[in-house]
């Protein structure tokens, strides 16, 4: 404050006998609301910026690659790539070189617009140079030349390593969000090397199988397709070692890192439930249907090798969420039973649909015995899943049934289950006045698609509503009752696991304010002692409890 205070004050005027006193002017923040939409707009400029000059110059190496051929574009082409490094290479220069130098404020590495803009550019030239490096491999591969990817690919490879020197970087490293981009960037991995695995191993059983049923017999080269998968397969292998072993996802901090491994293994659980149901279905077909088996078996290689592969991730990600907190575990299991409910309550629909359609007396030309062992092959693998996941015969502790993500799941899969069921209702409503006004078709036939899928939405709702009344039955019984709903402590410093043991034990809502040493003191465990003391006989929605510089502590319940 020294420095922005004059060295000789001009003295204040002596205040008149009966007037108001004027009350001293209250500096505002300085620069916050500008300082935001500065950064805003640096970053986004800087964005475009990126993308501009980095497009720029892969038209030019293009051109480069494309010595003694016609690119389609011609003087076009050339033009703008000039005018795209020329320009907005400078540019992009100068507004580096500006920005660069404010990195020496902690706050601008501490922004949020520094850390959202490198997790977006380093996902986005991630993807770009990873997709056209492999397009360039592949097309090598089918004995092909394009100049583009490769151009593409080098130039935004050197933007990906730019970004990853930024993040590294001790003076430009950003201190918030600093793992998301490496999180983003293992789950791509995942994602890559997953789809060219299941690619590889599916085209190898295709032709595996093609002796057996000749239907599956692709018309291009398997070896062809085998080597552009495990291209594919290669290059997300890499980019996932990259980031989850030298950038350290695998220690990531923080709930993004949690809610990611929850989501990549909801998705991977749904891909190999799906792929599993499909091999009961081609099964159950095979030994019950009529169809000529080249038909029924030609999704088998594409779901053995889903399910396979799909368990392979499954399972290691099972791991690595074992070394996590119990919670994020619950969260998992939560996401799990949940792709499993949603394929049990489809198979049951679909059962439903199939027995209705045996007794329609207009399809007796058809045979519904394909629907009902597509319905009965996704209840088997649906439910036993949900079974084990949900664990409805497991009594629930009641800190887990007051936890919010168990109420989250609850109150989204009912009502859910509520918004299918209404329009699913007026779906046959329509289907029943549409008759009734003289359509031609029988009634069975109209609705049953309907009233499967609300036969299934039903139960789910009933079952989940009563479950999500059971647990707040048992949260109220068991939840502590609250004096006081809020208290704002006003101190010099609060540390955190009191202030968390103060929130625990009165179950109220805790602001802290800090203050000048002169005006408050600290808080410790006689503090907080003497801090219950005085809450136990306060009733008030909110108080502001002062803790002295002494260590007392004066109580001031607030009026609404």
């Amino acid at each position: 404050m020294s420095g922005i205070v004059p060295s000789d004050p001009a003295p204040e005027p002596a205040a008149q006998p009966g007037a108001t006193p004027v009350p001293a002017p209250v500096a505002a923040p300085t620069g916050r609301a500008q300082s935001a939409v500065r950064r805003v707009l640096v970053y986004v400029i800087l964005f475009a910026l990126v993308i501009v000059t980095a497009n720029g110059l892969a038209g030019l190496l293009e051109m480069l690659f494309s010595t003694g051929r016609v690119l389609s574009g011609g003087d076009d082409l050339l033009a703008r790539s000039l005018a795209f490094t020329f320009i907005g290479g400078p540019l992009l220069g100068v507004l580096w070189w500006w920005q660069r130098r404010r990195f020496a404020d902690p706050a601008e590495r501490s922004s949020l617009m520094w850390a959202l803009y490198l997790a977006a550019m380093s996902t986005v030239s991630l993807i770009v140079a990873t997709v056209a490096l492999a397009q360039t491999a592949t097309d090598a591969i089918d004995g092909r030349w394009q100049p583009g990817p490769p151009a593409f690919g080098l130039v935004w490879a050197g933007v990906w390593l730019w970004h990853r020197w930024m993040r590294r970087s001790a003076r430009t490293a950003p201190t918030r969000l600093a793992t998301v981009p490496v999180v983003l960037g293992a789950v791509y991995g995942v994602a890559v090397v997953t789809a060219g695995a299941v690619n590889a191993l599916a085209t190898l059983l295709e032709q595996a199988l093609g002796g057996v049923t000749p239907g599956l017999v692709g018309t291009t080269s398997w070896g062809v397709s085998v080597a552009q998968a495990l291209v594919w397969t290669a290059i997300g292998a890499l980019v996932w070692w990259v980031h989850w072993h030298l950038d350290r996802a695998k220690d990531a901090p923080g709930p993004f890192a949690a809610v990611m491994l929850v989501v990549v293994i909801a998705v991977i659980a749904a891909i190999t439930l799906f792929a599993v149901g499909t091999l009961l279905f081609v099964l159950l077909r095979a030994l019950f249907d009529t169809d000529p088996l080249g038909e029924i078996l030609r999704p088998v290689d594409t779901a053995i090798a889903a399910a396979l592969i799909g368990g392979v991730v499954w399972a290691f990600h099972g791991q690595v969420l074992a070394t996590r907190p119990a919670r994020t575990g619950r969260i998992a299991r939560l996401m799990i039973s949940a792709v499993a409910l949603v394929g049990a309550a489809s198979g049951f629909g679909v059962v439903v649909n199939a027995l209705l359609a045996t007794a329609s007396a207009s399809l007796v030309d058809d045979d519904p015995r394909t629907l009902l062992l597509g319905g009965l092959a996704a209840l088997a693998v649906g439910f036993p899943v949900w079974w084990i996941a949900w664990r409805p015969t497991r009594p629930v502790p009641d800190e887990h049934a007051a936890g919010t993500a168990r109420r989250v799941y609850l109150v989204a899969v009912f009502g859910a289950s509520a918004i299918v069921a209404i329009v699913t209702l007026l779906l046959i409503g329509y289907r029943l006045f549409e008759l009734l006004l003289g359509s031609g078709g029988g009634f069975i036939e109209r609705v049953r698609a309907p009233f499967g899928l609300l036969s299934a939405t039903a139960l789910v709702f009933a079952y989940h509503f009563a479950i999500w009344r059971r647990d707040r039955r048992v949260v109220r019984a068991t939840a502590p009752r609250v004096a006081v709903g809020r208290i704002v402590l006003v101190a010099t410093d609060a540390p955190a696991d009191l202030a968390q043991r103060l929130r625990t034990d009165t179950g109220a809502a805790l602001t802290v304010w800090r203050a000048a040493p002169a005006v408050a003191g600290g808080v410790d465990e006689s503090v907080l002692a003497r801090l219950h003391e005085q809450l136990a006989g306060v009733e008030a929605s909110r108080v502001l409890a002062l803790v002295e510089p002494d260590g007392a502590v004066r109580m001031v319940p607030l009026s609404e």
